[in-house]
């Protein structure tokens, strides 16, 4: 009986530590923030500064200008472009990879069928067709795995 109290009570306990938990986030936001100049010439920005040295009481953290958000701006959105840039020649080697695995497969099995159709001709002309086949197969399936290597081996 006393679980069953338990479990309807669960639901508004985790929403108030919620709510606890977000009110504690928005005080650690409007903390006093210490600005001071160390001796390199730096503006320093703490909140809790080092004793001995003279600060200034900051409201808030600086704000960025127009022209660094801007540019702030342009550098994410270049990095963003090389990221998608470097992603679309992943995924495109990967489907070629992909393809040329198929590729290689289906020479394979006709290689394979040729083969059989070779050693169940009856005639010396058709033995002679299905060996053709055969050797061309096995040259394509030469290609499609050196293809396939370079593929895998170069990024």
């Amino acid at each position: 009986m006393a679980s069953c109290k338990l479990r309807r009570l669960l639901p508004t306990v985790s929403l108030l530590l919620s709510f606890v938990w977000i009110a504690a986030a928005g005080d650690a936001q409007g903390q006093t923030l210490y600005e001071y100049v160390d001796k390199d010439g730096t503006v320093i920005i703490t909140d809790s500064p080092p004793p001995g040295v003279n600060v200034k009481k900051s409201q808030s953290l600086p704000t960025m200008t127009e022209e660094q958000k801007a540019a702030s701006e342009k550098e994410g959105n270049e990095k963003l472009q090389r990221y998608r840039e470097v992603d679309a020649k992943k995924k495109e080697r990967e489907e070629n990879i992909r393809v040329v695995r198929e590729e290689l497969e289906k020479a394979k099995r006709d290689e394979e069928n040729y083969r059989m159709n070779m050693n169940q001709a009856s005639g010396f002309a058709q033995r002679h067709h299905w060996r053709t086949l055969v050797d061309e197969q096995l040259k394509l399936i030469e290609e499609k795995k050196k293809k396939l290597d370079d593929l895998e081996s170069h990024p």
